[in-house]
């Protein structure tokens, strides 16, 4: 556990923080890279990172408020410098701001949303290394042998254990939990590996993004069942299996029914510029169009 990485002078570097801004540097960085060498790329650029940025933070506090926050935590809206974040919150935001910036912009939804699939994942991955250093989204009491043991603290699995009478004041750490917050990070560079193959081989515009929800949807209800930090509401599931649920529900939707454009259509990032379009014109084609 170490949610501090390092202090110089009167500056503090938390682990999450540092791990959450990386996530989407490290994702906007590569994500623009891919785009740019595409045939024919699509007219966004890293500012679509920013946007994603803002909206995934402002997403990922208001559901924390919203789940765990009490009404001290609304005043003056102190949550967004106080609370704590969801993913599944700053999925959702970040969606929103995005397909705000699209339109903006004026480019493709799920043709974008298919190439920054694989590098959401990738970049949640490592999101969550900071979780397991903040130790917070602890896992299940395990016996397994690598089984993590967090130190004495006034809130975390070291706070639940001693609030349920499993360990006492005088014990200097934690009973062993499950490191849930690796094994989601594992599952989302798998996922990132998956996607990023599947990429190049999709046949239809949105594949790779309903494919993401239902992987990433099936798979976080699977790690929930070995998260010690959430209730269980409704027949034994968390809110978050809840919204996993949907997920998997809409994305299997989306795939039967939605009616989503060939990639074999023409369209900018997909079909090459063949050298007469300019020749013949004058002119250089707008990928935007």
């Amino acid at each position: 556990m170490r949610p501090i990485l390092f202090e110089i002078g009167e500056l503090t570097f938390y682990s999450y923080t540092a791990t959450f801004t990386l996530a989407f540097v490290v994702a906007a960085l590569l994500a623009d890279r891919h785009n740019r060498r595409l045939p024919r790329p699509y007219p966004v650029t890293t500012m679509g990172g920013i946007w994603a940025f803002i909206g995934g933070t402002v997403g990922a506090k208001l559901y924390w408020v919203i789940q765990y926050g009490t009404w001290e935590d609304w005043a003056w809206f102190s949550f967004l410098l106080n609370g704590g974040m969801v993913f599944l919150g700053g999925f959702l935001g970040g969606i929103a701001a995005v397909v705000l910036y699209l339109r903006w912009v004026g480019a493709p939804i799920l043709p974008v949303a298919d190439l920054v699939s694989p590098y959401l994942a990738l970049a949640h991955g490592i999101a969550r290394i900071g979780c397991f250093l903040n130790g917070c989204c602890w896992g299940s009491l395990t016996n397994a042998p690598w089984g993590v043991c967090y130190p004495r603290s006034g809130w975390g699995a070291y706070r639940q254990q001693l609030d349920k009478g499993l360990i006492s004041s005088k014990e200097l750490q934690s009973l062993p939990v499950h490191p849930v917050q690796l094994y989601e990070t594992i599952f989302l560079w798998i996922l990132f590996g998956l996607l990023w193959w599947a990429y190049s081989r999709r046949k239809r515009h949105g594949d790779i993004f309903l494919g993401y929800l239902v992987l990433y949807g099936l798979g976080r209800f699977l790690l929930e069942t070995m998260r010690g930090d959430q209730p269980r509401h409704i027949l034994g599931l968390t809110a978050t299996q809840m919204v996993c649920m949907v997920m998997v529900a809409a994305g299997l939707a989306a795939w039967a029914w939605l009616p989503r454009q060939s990639v074999s259509e023409a369209s900018p990032g997909e079909i090459p510029r063949e050298p007469h379009d300019a020749d013949n014109s004058g002119t250089e084609l707008n990928a935007g169009e």
